[in-house]
């Protein structure tokens, strides 16, 4: 290891003044500077505090009452500067002694310019490591102390908070000290409603090697009910145990307030939402059945005296063909026919705007029939796969579910170029889940996560109204699939 630092003024204490002067000479050689040397450990400490050397080279075996390693250690604790010993044997037991003062190496007499060149370079390359990591250090804990979110270290076996920043008191109302003074304190005071989630979430954090955000309530010291957003990562040892727990806690609690408001108004929406469809049926209902028993007994006794009209007419003409009245009898017929025409078409406006089939046969029979009349429209095959049990549905979520099922293939039919279309019924576990499955282009994840179409948002919503789920996926070139899950009564 080539090591190149700068000039570096080094202490010198050592009691044999050939020995010193000597070690001087070679520090000079080796491009460092001498900060002087002494020869006993009360004289080192003294010159240290006013020389303030970058390090010490302290011979362990001193004369006088202080020996090196006491000297050492004054200094270390005091002004903080490495230490290098010079021995003349590095055997256990003197190495044993000096572990207490943290020494930065050891050179054996007789000294030679390398291995002095190497000792300083290593002690000045630890040193600056060192600097550089306290610094880092202290930064970190700067940071940390004027975070806006609480900040904490605990180890996971005792539970004891090895640190705790500022921001612990503005957020939970208790100092740093308390959490210090009462291992687990956080656990303590997060509400009850949550306390199982809280464990069960931090043992699968203690298990994963991933940070887990999630959120819950605590009770703060004042007893206010304050949401936590925590993320935390686990620290662990050479055997993969978990030893700590790091966690950055955020305080939540507008952003939920401000979720459940939405999530409220979201219901009154959806509510609304869900009466505005039902009086839409209802209205739908009575005009069709309007339509269909009044206008269509109108219209069919209309049919029924022109039918009646063009009889008589025809018995006074049966001897004279060339009678008027034969024209005028052809007429009546053309207009019969025309009111057999207006007839059906008030049927099948009767029909669109509430399928009677669906009052009276049931969902199964609906769909089946609006399939086939589908599949003559549109000329898109229609197959169908139908539980032969009848989904028990109240009315509401039947015309809902159809008019869902009625949505999905208008939109088969105008953006999926499908040629054919699977539908399957099935009634599982108390769902009636009912799948539409095309053909055709496959509807992108893109377009899905827009949701910019009002169909599909519209049909979402309907679905969450029932209480149901609602999904939709496609790929390309295989089609689309919409899948409705609908709770049964």
């Amino acid at each position: 290891m080539n090591l190149i630092f700068s000039k570096a003024r080094v202490l010198v204490v050592e009691d044999e003044k050939i020995i010193a002067k000597d070690i001087e000479s070679t520090l000079k050689r080796i491009g460092h500077e001498s900060a002087g040397s002494v020869a006993r450990g009360e004289d080192a400490i003294i010159a240290a505090e006013k020389e303030k050397p970058d390090m010490v080279l302290m011979d362990i075996t001193l004369k006088g009452e202080m020996d090196g390693i006491e000297a050492a250690k004054i200094i270390n604790d005091r002004f903080n500067i490495p230490i290098v010993y010079i021995t003349a044997h590095q055997d256990e037991d003197t190495i044993e002694k000096t572990k207490g003062t943290n020494p930065y190496g050891y050179i054996t007499k007789p000294l030679d310019d390398r291995d002095l060149s190497t000792a300083i370079n290593s002690a000045m390359y630890r040193r600056d490591v060192e600097l550089k990591l306290k610094d880092a250090e202290e930064k970190y804990f700067r940071l940390s102390e004027n975070a806006p979110d609480m900040i904490f270290s605990q180890n996971v076996a005792t539970r004891v908070y090895n640190y705790v920043n500022n921001s612990a008191t503005k957020l939970t109302g208790y100092a740093p000290k308390e959490y210090y003074d009462k291992p687990g304190l956080l656990e303590d005071i997060v509400d009850p409603e949550w306390k199982e989630q809280y464990l069960f979430t931090l043992k699968m954090i203690k298990s994963s090697n991933t940070t887990i955000p999630f959120e819950y309530m605590i009770t703060n010291k004042n007893g206010g009910k304050i949401w936590i957003n925590q993320r935390s990562v686990v620290l662990r040892n050479a055997k993969n145990e978990a030893v700590s727990i790091e966690a950055i806690l955020t305080d939540v609690t507008e952003r939920k307030n401000y979720e459940e408001k939405l999530e409220e108004t979201t219901l009154k929406l959806r509510a609304l939402s869900n009466y505005q469809q039902r009086i839409r049926e209802e209205e739908r209902l009575y005009i069709s059945r309007e339509i269909h028993d009044q206008l269509g007994q109108d219209l069919t006794v209309l049919k029924m005296d022109l039918s009646m009209i063009s009889k008589n007419a025809a018995k006074q003409t049966d001897n004279n063909p060339n009678d008027k009245m034969n024209v005028f009898i052809d007429e009546l017929k053309k207009t019969t026919s025309y009111i057999d025409e207006i007839i059906n078409k008030v049927r099948k406006i009767a029909t669109e705007l509430r399928p009677d089939i669906l009052d009276k046969l049931g969902l199964n029979e609906a769909i089946e029939w609006h399939s086939g009349e589908f599949e003559k429209r549109s000329n898109i095959k229609c197959i169908t796969s139908l539980c032969e049990e009848e989904p028990v549905l109240s009315p509401e979520k039947s015309i809902s579910v159809f008019r869902i099922f009625q949505e999905t293939l208008t939109n088969t039919a105008r953006h999926s170029g499908a040629t054919e279309v699977k539908i399957e019924l099935n009634i599982i576990n108390g769902w009636m889940i009912l799948s539409i499955h095309d053909n055709g282009r496959g509807i992108t994840p893109s377009e899905i996560e827009k949701g910019t179409s009002l169909g599909i948002l519209g049909m979402k919503e309907r679905v969450l109204i029932l209480g149901g789920i609602w999904n939709i996926n496609g790929e390309k070139n295989k089609g689309t699939t919409v899948q409705i899950k609908v709770p049964l009564n």
